[in-house]
């Protein structure tokens, strides 16, 4: 039985974008970013063409929607990942700190291609542009804080917390999704930037 192709007067005011975005997602996922196009998303969906250019003019606006809906998907992951960690005593705080990263880790292992879009060259890092995005930074903004709130982090390395954090961890991502490294190494890289954080 053929599918019928769906007008996007079919979809209640507002599914559509979401949906675009969803079909999306289902491509990069299976082929990767590079060849991403509005056609073939409208064509996954089943969609025209038009329909799908109404909520985005271009392939740049579509992929700053995917990109705000995983840096939102992102953050959400994390956050749940810290509550297994309650409390503000050093040994908490310490563990939820090694947690944003293997948050991370664990969802660039299962989603390469998303990774890849998110922080290869696809997407705009502006965060003036980007809520979502400033979101899931602010997590790490704020662990980094309670580190030195709780007295495991000096106070005169915390100006340094989020570029030596968000560059050691992205570097080790990396390299790790390319083959460079063993994924036995990213816990040996939490160590060497606890250590350059003077986190004890």
């Amino acid at each position: 039985m053929s599918v019928a192709r769906v007008s996007r007067t079919s979809y209640h005011h507002g599914n559509l974008e979401e949906a675009l975005i969803t079909s999306a997602i289902k491509l990069i996922r299976k082929h990767g970013p590079d060849n991403l196009s509005l056609r073939a998303v409208a064509s996954e969906l089943g969609v025209s063409p038009s329909a799908a250019y109404h909520y985005f003019p271009d392939k740049d606006s579509l992929i700053h929607g995917v990109g705000d809906h995983l840096f939102a998907e992102l953050t959400q992951m994390m956050e749940k990942s810290l509550e297994k960690f309650p409390g503000k005593n050093i040994k908490a705080t310490k563990s939820r700190f090694r947690e944003i990263g293997r948050a991370y880790f664990t969802w660039a292992s299962k989603e390469p291609n998303l990774f890849r879009l998110l922080f290869g060259g696809f997407c705009s890092m502006d965060r003036g542009k980007s809520h979502k995005e400033d979101s899931s930074f602010k997590i790490l903004e704020k662990t980094l804080d309670e580190l030195v709130e709780c007295g495991a982090m000096p106070k005169k390395l915390r100006p340094y917390g989020e570029v030596l954090a968000w560059t050691s961890v992205q570097g080790a991502v990396t390299l790790i999704l390319e083959g460079h490294l063993p994924k036995s190494s990213f816990e040996d890289l939490l160590d060497g930037l606890e250590l350059a954080l003077g986190v004890r």
